[in-house]
Order: C-alpha cells, then sequence, then structure tokens
C-alpha cells in the first residue's frame, strides 16, 4: 500500500509518467479530475474556479474568499481520502502539500529546462512558439499560484519532495522505472511511522474516492 504524487512543470511529460506508472504498479491513476467529479457530487460547483484563478488580497474577507476556503478544505479532504485508499499514482496540483512526513508516499518534483518544455509544448498542442510559451507560463504560474494561496507552500521549495528529477536528462520511461523501483524501497509499515494507511479520513469522502476509483477503472477497461 504505497502513494506516489507527481507534481510537475508544463511540458515535462508528467501526465504520459503518471499513467505508464500506475499502469505498470498496477495502482490507480488518479487526477484533477478524479478529484473534480467528487467535489461536483458534493455541490461543489466554484472547483474549476478555485483552480483556475487566484484570489485578491481583499477577497479572502469576503462570501467569496470563505467560499474558496470551503473548496480547499474539500480538495484537501478528497487528497487524504485518496492516499488512505492506497496503491495509487496522484498527479495534480499541489497534492504533495498534505501528505508531507508520510513513510508510505513518495511526492516526486519534474522539472526540465525551460526551452524544452516550450518545445514540447509546441508539438503536443500543434502551437506557435508564441504561443506554446504563453501556455507554459500561464500554467506554471497557475499552479504555483494553487500551492501558495491554498495550502501555503511554494513548489519551488525542493525540500517538499522526496525525488525531483530532470526528465530533459532522464526519459520517460526511465523515470518510470526509477518510480517504480523506488516504491519498492519505502520503509516498511511502523506503528510509529505516520503513514497515508493510518490517515484519519472522512468516512463518506473515502466512499466517494473507492467509487469513483471504481467507475474510471470499470469505463477503462471496456
Amino acid at each position: 500500500m504505497a502513494v506516489i504524487t507527481i507534481f510537475r512543470q508544463a511540458g515535462c511529460e508528467g501526465l504520459y509518467i503518471a499513467k505508464k506508472l500506475a499502469e505498470t504498479l498496477r495502482y490507480h491513476y488518479l487526477d484533477y479530475e478524479s478529484a473534480e467529479r467528487i467535489l461536483l457530487k458534493y455541490g461543489y460547483d466554484e472547483v474549476d474556479e478555485v483552480y483556475q484563478s487566484v484570489p485578491e488580497f481583499w477577497e479572502r474577507f469576503t462570501k467569496r474568499g470563505t467560499e474558496r476556503d470551503e473548496v480547499n478544505a474539500m480538495l484537501r479532504s478528497v487528497v487524504l481520502a485518496q492516499a488512505h485508499h492506497g496503491n495509487a499514482v496522484i498527479l495534480g496540483r499541489a497534492c504533495f502539500a498534505p501528505l508531507q512526513g508520510l513513510s508510505d508516499v513518495l511526492n516526486v518534483r519534474l522539472m526540465a529546462p525551460l526551452p524544452l518544455r516550450i518545445a514540447r509544448v509546441m508539438d503536443f498542442l500543434k502551437l506557435s512558439h508564441e504561443e506554446a510559451v504563453a501556455h507554459v507560463e500561464e500554467k506554471d504560474r497557475l499552479v504555483a499560484d494553487f500551492a501558495r494561496t491554498s495550502y501555503g507552500v511554494s513548489p519551488d521549495d525542493l525540500s517538499l519532495f522526496d525525488l525531483v528529477i530532470d526528465t530533459g536528462k532522464v526519459q520517460p520511461d526511465m523515470v518510470v522505472r526509477w518510480l517504480a523501483e523506488a516504491v519498492k524501497e519505502l520503509p516498511a509499515k511502523s506503528d510509529k511511522s505516520p503513514s497515508a494507511a493510518s490517515l484519519v479520513v472522512d468516512p463518506f469522502i473515502a466512499r466517494a474516492v473507492a467509487r469513483e476509483i471504481q467507475r474510471r477503472e470499470s469505463k477503462a477497461a471496456k
């Protein structure tokens, strides 16, 4: 029962790596969409707005700011429940933040030189150079601001990660192999060490996570 979180810069092949790793380990693949579906079921229609925007200072003291805090708290609860479920690769914004210091969680950051990331985005999304630059800058800003405003952390603080890998030097398939081996080396469960498996989570959200995982995997199997 282990969990790998993957936080990546735009153009780092993070989506490919996360899905391939989950397939290799036979783990559940979880992403922003899986968390969003659960929140929508609970009536949190503002979840996409929270992900795609940064609050102004005074907004935090208004009803709008309170709603944002509620969404962020619910997002954290979903991430904790996903980790508690176990055997998961979680790809998403700042999913590493609430899972610090857990013996069965491997927090990974993927990075790459900016020119390479721009070139990859140009190729993958069929964008011009100018469009790709704007896309990368916007995505990097959004994920960094989300981590800062939702969890009070910066993804530039590399001490928050167990592994930092440059996908400009290490090819994606090699990254998958490295991470698959690294998971095997996680410390054995100890009653004295906090773990995702020992987290106390909301039972209703835990059941919602289990149902969403079952739904996604049943759909993928068809």
